[in-house]
């Protein structure tokens, strides 16, 4: 590159550093100054927005409908007169949202009010005041009720846990009888108990509870709960079917199998007991030489009839029946040691003669209802069903063939009672 050319270019240069200086000095410095004047200086900023506004166009439409200050003065100065014409709490209350909401325009509304009467806007602004604590004190003090009743709920809730079934049912049933806001309460404490408890509960509780109960509940607790409920419902039937298997099962088999807790729990084997027969239990107990488990039984089948709500308890009338069963069983015991001392001869003319007697000597009633009637012909054959084999065999040879026959069918007799 020549001289002529390098001379140029840098003159070029000077003519461009000139224009640059010119409009940092003519345009950015003197726009930069306007602005900090116009957001700073109210008046000015006034009469550049008049000025604007008188612009044609959309930059003319938005500047003239901008609110000048002395319209934001006058906006002001109207709401603090507004304000102090009202009741002290009524302004208060008012002005305390203006204050949660625009921190800036609430302190110019006070200044404006200040400045009209000094000491009603500090009766209002004191109660401002007071409004904010309350509100805070209010929502702190909600706050904490509501955690202690929660506290509550759950300590409630684990109490019930851990208390005894039929305790619990009487409790909860009298509650709701005698306080009208309990069911709600209570909706929340087994809401928090163990789902298996809770079932246990609304099984055997009053309908109205449990259905007001399980109405409150979400939908997959609901859910879960009458599952739960189901399964007690499923475990109580098989119980009941078991019982009528032992109605029909020998004695002497019913006693190795529900006559302890090897097999099956106290209060399993009360609500089977519960659904035999009067006559068929106190066959079965009036054998057991075990009386902490019958006393455990009757126990727990009274429990039982408890939380059925059972008018009638059938443990006396099977305490009854043991007693009837028991003494009955012994004189039989004691016949037969009075037999085998007797010589056969004599004891086969006994024989025919109870034999055709099958009316009634004795019985055990309940209710007025015969459960267990006692014949001659009855007494003779169970007699007859203890003695050796050796003495029977002599009995039936001095009898008749076809007496001795006769007996020998029903000795051979399936007899669900031994």
């Amino acid at each position: 590159m020549d001289s002529e050319s390098l001379k140029e270019t840098s003159k070029r240069k000077k003519v461009y550093k000139i224009i640059m200086i010119v409009i940092v000095s003519v345009i950015i410095v003197p726009l930069t100054i306007i602005s900090v004047v116009y957001f700073n200086n109210k008046t000015f900023k006034n009469k550049v927005n008049n000025a604007l506004g008188k612009t044609p166009g959309a930059l003319g439409d938005y500047f003239r409908n901008y609110p000048t200050e002395t319209e934001r003065i006058d906006k002001k100065t109207y709401l603090a007169n507004y304000y102090l014409n009202l009741d002290t709490n009524i302004a208060a209350d008012k002005i305390y949202i203006i204050k949660k909401n625009d921190e800036e325009l609430y302190v110019d509304i006070i200044k404006i009010m200040n400045s009209i009467t000094s000491s009603k806007t500090e009766d209002i602004v004191g109660k401002v005041r007071n409004i904010e604590l309350r509100k805070d004190l209010l929502f702190s003090i909600y706050d904490e009720v509501q955690k202690e009743k929660e506290n509550e709920i759950l300590a409630e809730a684990s109490r019930l846990d851990k208390q005894d079934l039929l305790i619990t049912i009487k409790e909860v049933e009298k509650r709701y009888e005698g306080e009208m806001d309990y069911i709600n309460n209570l909706s929340k404490i087994l809401y928090f108990m163990r789902e298996d408890k809770t079932a246990e509960i609304l099984y055997y509780i009053d309908p109205r509870i449990k259905d007001q109960v399980l109405g409150s509940f979400d939908p997959k607790k609901s859910s879960n709960v009458e599952a739960a409920i189901l399964k007690k419902t499923i475990e109580e039937n098989k119980l009941e079917d078991l019982a009528k298997l032992y109605e029909a099962k020998p004695v002497d088999i019913a006693i190795k199998e529900i006559g302890n807790t090897e097999g099956y729990s106290i209060n399993q084997l009360a609500k089977v007991y519960k659904n035999l027969s009067i006559l068929k239990s106190a066959e079965i107990l009036s054998k057991i030489n075990d009386e902490n488990f019958t006393e455990e039984l009757f126990s727990a089948i009274r429990r039982e009839e408890e939380l059925n709500k059972d008018e009638i308890s059938i443990a006396p009338e099977i305490s009854r029946s043991i007693e009837f069963v028991s003494e009955y069983q012994q004189k039989i015991t004691d016949l037969v040691a009075v037999y085998e001392k007797m010589g056969p001869d004599k004891v086969a003319k006994i024989v025919e003669k109870m034999m055709v007697n099958d009316k009634t000597v004795t019985s055990l009633e309940i209710d007025a209802n015969p459960i267990y009637e006692i014949s001659d012909r009855l007494i003779i054959v169970d007699v007859l069903t203890r003695m050796k084999n050796q003495t029977l065999s002599k009995v039936l040879n001095y009898m008749e063939a076809d007496k001795a026959s006769q007996i020998t069918q029903l000795l051979a007799k399936p007899n669900t009672n031994n």
